[in-house]
């Protein structure tokens, strides 16, 4: 007997080999396209849980990101985060004065005074709507489930409470001394506070249906976008006021990130009527995440102000002169 008669011949191996082939790249394609199912369909339930508090030590870590964002815009000498509350339904941020001393309750109110006026009349906002939108914004909760509390100290002689309700933003102001309010230095430009100009008018049109036409035509800008391979943008138009709306984007790359990171774009649009002509104000604000082939869940992601302001306020400078110019034909 020849010593390889046992053995078994080339063709019957290379069966083996291309049969063991075969089932490996099946496997590998059933994980792929259970990944791809879960990725697609169960990313919303990474979001906050209906519960905030289960998710209290996230929302601790974006005080720190907070007090980057008024470091990034000269308001650290202003105000300062100081601590977070978390309930079942509303997430609580406490702003306290950068400075002390003691007349600090009457410069806070000065501070406050003017920095809502200035912001008013450079951004068409008042600057506790852009404290409460940049707080929600981070916290990545809906504007309804956040809340800001400016206050000199506890118990507080000055008070500005803010929140939003049936897509409003109040603030509830109270201050009980009868003290001379001492002047206070602020940034030498609220611009910084944004991202580039946010107001325009639009002559001779109704805010219905300018903002109506911006949300249709923001929309479907974005419908074209998404990352190079496997990912189409995914948008999310559920809030919409009567004359407002927030825009929400992701699964996106290139966009304005030149490192290839994922990306999350928030744009928030307000008109009101004024005579004949509508006023039009907006918000845009992204965050970036890194990834390799699926997005990260959304509290992953990082402001991009503090990394990629330049880059932040060149893209949205151009998306909304583009849509001024098709909102004025």
């Amino acid at each position: 007997m020849k010593c390889c008669e046992n053995k078994p011949g080339i063709h019957s191996v290379f069966h083996r080999t291309t049969k063991l082939s075969a089932m490996a790249f099946s496997l590998f394609r059933l994980i792929f396209t259970i990944l791809l199912f879960v990725t697609i369909f169960c990313v919303p339930l990474s979001a906050q849980s209906a519960d905030l508090r289960n998710d209290k030590a996230f929302f601790l870590k974006k005080k720190t990101e907070f007090n980057q964002w008024l470091r990034q815009n000269q308001l650290d000498k202003v105000l300062r985060a100081d601590s977070v509350a978390v309930s079942a339904q509303k997430v609580t941020l406490f702003l306290l004065p950068a400075y002390q001393g003691k007349h600090v309750c009457d410069s806070i109110q000065c501070a406050w005074d003017k920095l809502e006026k200035a912001n008013r009349k450079v951004n068409g906002q008042f600057f506790h709507e852009r404290l409460l939108h940049k707080w929600a914004f981070l916290a990545e909760i809906h504007d309804d489930q956040a809340e800001v509390i400016v206050r000199c100290h506890e118990p507080a002689h000055f008070q500005a409470k803010i929140y939003s309700r049936d897509g409003k933003v109040p603030v509830e102001q109270r201050n009980i001394r009868s003290a001379t309010v001492l002047d206070v230095s602020l940034p030498g430009s609220l611009q910084g506070v944004n991202t580039g100009d946010n107001k325009t008018i639009i002559q001779g049109k109704k805010v219905g249906p300018v903002c109506s036409a911006a949300r249709r035509y923001l929309t479907n800008v974005y419908k074209t976008k998404g990352t190079p391979v496997l990912w189409k943008a995914k948008i999310d138009t559920s809030y919409a006021a009567r004359d407002e709306f927030v825009l929400e984007v992701t699964h996106l790359s290139y966009e304005i990130c030149p490192d290839g990171f994922f990306e999350y774009h928030r744009i928030y649009v307000k008109g009101l009527q004024k005579g004949d002509d509508v006023e039009l104000s907006w918000e845009f604000q992204g965050k970036y995440g890194s990834g390799i082939i699926f997005p990260p869940r959304k509290n992953d992601y990082k402001d991009m102000e503090l990394r990629y302001k330049t880059s932040l306020d060149d893209y949205q400078r151009k998306l909304f002169k583009k849509l001024l110019d098709n909102l004025r034909q």
